[in-house]
């Protein structure tokens, strides 16, 4: 993966390979299987084999919709139906070819690779290697109870369980290089910035010494060719206006007065917050009256900015997504931040005093806000993204004591 890309990307792009990969393996799987059942009966008629292959197609199927749903219904759904039809395909290998004895055969291993390989289509390691796990642990529960059916032994076949090593070796391979590639990542961007800040400093640096410098020899010159004695009066009126250009002309105190805004902004806790969810590779994208903030008081611009900073994690860990919305905005009374993702959702209800608060916002952003006057609101579902509200007074007069 280049590390050029936002970290937030290059994990989105290393799970759907993985994703992929898998997926396309699993079809690869059902199709040897179908082919093998199919091979040693194709030219018999009335045989069980047709129906045996038949029983795998439900399987395909449900790859094909996980593939493009990439939703938990159609993994659950895959699973089940993956079970069923392993059960009745190990009961037709088994009771169609008596010298199989046992189940430790690859013809009956391959249907429970492309089970397990759903563990690919998980949204991070952990999540993967769960249904991994769960749906080989229920394949072979399968492939168990259709050998006491046909009156078989159950044997562990080594494919499947080799092909479950392996997998498993993968999916924690990829967290923990993922792990230690973030932080290189987050390290390269911040020094990217930086080092881009320094040129466009030193840029307009030189640009407005060369304008310094231009202006400085033109008025020497101007000065040396001039007439011994007072000035002319339209050289003096020139000399004062390019010297009022350099110090307090209405304009460069504007510019003084933009400068510090900016360096205001820079240095408050939304600008922080911010930098910290780039630095990890979500891309930010800021509108609206940032002055408004930089002009609140400091305990409240302080809580509106680490409450942001958890929303931003919120985002970064949960949504999905790489890129969000935060836009501010003002009102004579209120300073308010808008903070929007286009990623998983969840349900709002599961956030209580009482209950579970597995995404801090209730303490880490509800009830910071709220200490100093404000109010948040939060809107989301699952699979419809996250909008969250925040208010503060513009002035401390509503901060708690």
């Amino acid at each position: 993966m280049s590390l050029g890309m936002p970290a937030q990307l290059a994990r989105e792009a290393g799970n759907r390979a993985i994703a992929t990969s898998t997926q396309v393996g699993a079809l690869i799987c059902l199709g040897a299987a179908f082919i093998s059942v199919l091979a040693p009966g194709f030219f018999l008629t009335g045989g069980v084999q047709w129906w045996a292959a038949g029983i795998l197609l439900p399987m395909a199927a449900l790859v094909i919709v996980v593939m493009v749903m990439e939703s938990t219904p159609a993994m659950l759904a895959y699973v089940v139906v993956g079970c069923g039809s392993t059960f009745a395909y190990a009961v037709a290998v088994l009771q169609q070819t008596p010298s199989y004895t046992n189940t430790n055969l690859f013809v009956i291993a391959l249907p429970l690779v492309a089970l397990m390989l759903i563990g690919g289509s998980g949204h991070d390691t952990r999540v993967g290697v769960l249904w991994a796990t769960a749906a080989y642990a229920l394949g072979d529960l399968a492939v168990f109870v259709a050998a006491v059916v046909v009156g078989r032994q159950f044997r562990l076949d080594s494919v499947s369980l080799t092909a479950y090593v392996l997998f498993m070796a993968l999916l924690l391979f990829h967290g923990v290089t993922w792990g230690r590639y973030r932080g290189a990542h987050a390290l390269i961007l911040r020094t990217l910035r930086e080092q881009h800040t320094e040129d466009v400093r030193l840029q307009v640096a030189a640009e407005l010494r060369a304008e310094l410098h231009d202006t400085t020899l033109s008025e020497l010159a101007a000065l040396a060719t001039a007439q011994p004695g007072p000035l002319a009066p339209k050289l003096r009126e020139r000399l004062e206006s390019d010297i009022l250009h350099w110090t307090t002309g209405p304009h460069r105190a504007e510019e003084r007065r933009d400068m510090a805004d900016r360096t205001e902004w820079r240095e408050s806790e939304l600008a922080r917050a911010i930098d910290h969810a780039r630095d990890s590779g979500l891309v930010v994208d800021v509108t609206g009256d940032r002055r408004a903030y930089a002009e609140l008081p400091p305990e409240v611009g302080r809580a509106l900015g680490l409450a942001a900073r958890q929303c931003l994690v919120n985002v970064l860990n949960h949504s999905g997504q790489s890129n969000v919305e935060l836009a501010v905005s003002a009102s004579p009374d209120e300073v308010s931040i808008l903070i929007v993702d286009p990623g998983r959702g969840f349900d709002v209800s599961v956030i209580s005093r009482q209950g579970s608060d597995r995404l801090g916002i209730l303490h880490s952003v509800v009830d910071r806000v709220e200490r100093v006057g404000g109010s948040v609101s939060i809107f989301s579902k699952p699979g419809a993204g996250t909008t969250v509200l925040m208010f503060v007074p513009r002035t401390n007069g509503g901060v708690l004591g």
